[in-house]
């Protein structure tokens, strides 16, 4: 990682925050805490559905399919992105995704990222600056 004075930093490619679980691999560039707390960024790499889903209470969330097809759904609705689409999820909304590639690279955003107890996806990203390894 290369940090500035005035608090901007740079990470090279496979450099971050990083955890690896059966399916998923997060590697969080853009954590709360180190970061100015109004957004969260990661590079999702996902083999596995995450269908209904779930519902974040206190960010909306964004993703950027890079590589791979998937199929959204947000409330009742449903969006097929393919690589280089784009999907904008409201908080407050049940939201998942059913992956149609054997694998997808998605870019994931999510804002705000809150202050207190359990910032960004109900305190997910929080944890990870303590709990996963960092590469950079």
């Amino acid at each position: 990682m290369k940090r500035s004075g005035t608090g901007a930093f740079a990470l090279g490619a496979g450099e971050g925050w990083i955890l690896e679980d059966k399916g998923y691999t997060f590697e969080v560039k853009l954590p709360e805490r180190s970061g100015p707390g109004r957004l969260a960024v990661t590079l999702l790499v996902t083999t596995e559905d995450e269908w209904p889903g779930h519902t974040h209470r206190t960010e909306d969330e964004v993703f950027y399919v890079l590589e791979g097809s998937l199929t959204f759904r947000c409330g009742d609705d449903q969006f097929d992105v393919d690589g280089g689409g784009f999907v904008f999820l409201p908080m407050g909304i049940q939201h998942g995704y059913k992956l149609r590639s054997p694998e997808a690279r998605v870019l994931v955003a999510t804002s705000p990222a809150p202050e207190g107890e359990q910032p960004g996806w109900d305190g997910f990203l929080s944890g990870f600056e303590d709990d996963c390894e960092f590469r950079g």
